[in-house]
């Protein structure tokens, strides 16, 4: 029997999706939380746009699917882009999914990967194809080198580097498996010290005021360093409540606050995919009297991943001389990769004059005032 391709464009569709989807992933130890169908949904639910269209393929064998590779088409002024769902809102809003890839089963990626080129290169229906923050050695970034459009540009940048620590059966081995020393003796005064607690969040009223609290203190803290904060983007802040109370219903949010009878030191915000906790959001209290709290979360987090059996505890992309070097060295290379037409990138690069033009012309208004 052949593959049998459907191109989903609508969210009636994408709906149905939902549960093999997940099983779908499951079975190929997809373990990527932006990989997720709720991730995407509830992206779709705050960011998705009626001039924007699901250009969403998934492949079957047999009446099972086989292959889904979970892309849009944005529009812009530049012309339209061939994205990954949950990427391409605006930067202030960003989400920042990270990871992302073509789901596809090995038996039949060579087939799969040929459809979808000569799909892309009969279609010709946008100007660039974009995928943000995907790992170097992706199924997607192999599929974009070996995809060959007539007088089409192509361009790749490194953006970091994904930090990852394998999860150890015992806490004395995942400590000394830390590569820093100042880290190992900031984690080991924290499990000695007796006067915090860490405090767990499972229920959806407990939850909203967690949530409260992550904005203000995370806020707070950029503020001090004269930066604006995620969490200061409504929709940014939006997409997350909903998130958050749906993977607490899949007992899938990991939510927690150390803190005593006088501060808060320390709240972790990260979510469970299939055998990794990803370490998402924080706030951390650089003036709390409990030595680097920022090191005592990071334990917390860890022994509740070995709690629950899980194998990974991501930290997400960082840059090369990030603090999460101090935890685990890590040669798993994040890129932007692109390819796009010729008029495209001018139509851009107008754009981007355009914008840069009218910010100084506001802020001459402004000294002018």
């Amino acid at each position: 029997m052949s593959l049998e391709l459907s191109v989903i464009t609508s969210l009636e569709e994408f709906e149905l999706l939902a549960t093999k989807w997940e099983s779908f992933r499951r079975q190929h130890n997809d373990n990527n939380i932006c990989n997720g169908w709720d991730w995407l949904n509830t992206w779709l639910d705050i960011f998705g746009s009626e001039k924007d269209q699901l250009y969403l393929h998934v492949w079957r064998y047999q009446q099972e699917i086989v292959g889904i590779i979970p892309c849009y088409l944005k529009t812009t002024l530049a012309g339209k882009e061939l994205r990954f769902i949950a990427t391409g809102e605006p930067i202030k809003s960003e989400v920042c999914s990270e990871f992302q890839d073509f789901i596809i089963n090995a038996e039949f990626e060579e087939r799969i990967l040929k459809q979808f080129s000569d799909q892309v290169t009969v279609d010709q229906n946008f100007s660039a194809i974009i995928f943000d923050n995907i790992i170097e050695t992706s199924i997607a970034n192999r599929w974009l080198n070996t995809l060959s459009i007539s007088n089409w540009v192509k361009k790749i940048n490194s953006v970091g580097t994904r930090y990852i620590i394998p999860v150890q059966k015992k806490q004395e081995a995942q400590l000394s498996g830390f590569k820093s020393k100042s880290i190992k003796r900031h984690a080991k005064n924290f499990i000695s010290n007796t006067d915090y607690q860490v405090i767990a969040i499972n229920e959806k009223k407990a939850l909203a005021g967690f949530y409260q609290q992550l904005i203000i203190e995370h806020n707070t803290s950029w503020q001090k360093r004269g930066e604006t904060g995620a969490f200061e983007n409504k929709s940014f802040v939006a997409f997350h409540r909903t998130f958050s109370e749906r993977m607490l219903e899949k007992n899938k949010l990991v939510v927690f606050k150390i803190a005593n009878k006088t501060e808060i030191a320390a709240l972790f915000y990260g979510f469970i995919d299939g055998n990794t906790l990803y370490y998402y959001q924080s706030a951390v209290n650089h003036d709390s009297k409990l030595s680097s709290a920022g090191v005592a979360m990071h334990v917390v987090a860890l022994n509740i991943a070995r709690e629950k059996k899980l194998k990974f505890y991501d930290l997400m992309k960082g840059s090369n001389d990030s603090y999460k070097t101090r935890y685990i060295t890590s040669d798993i290379t994040v890129i932007n990769a692109s390819t796009y037409t010729l008029k495209y990138k001018f139509i851009k690069n107008i754009i981007k004059l355009f914008q840069k033009f009218n910010i100084r012309i506001s802020k001459l208004i402004s000294t002018h005032n």
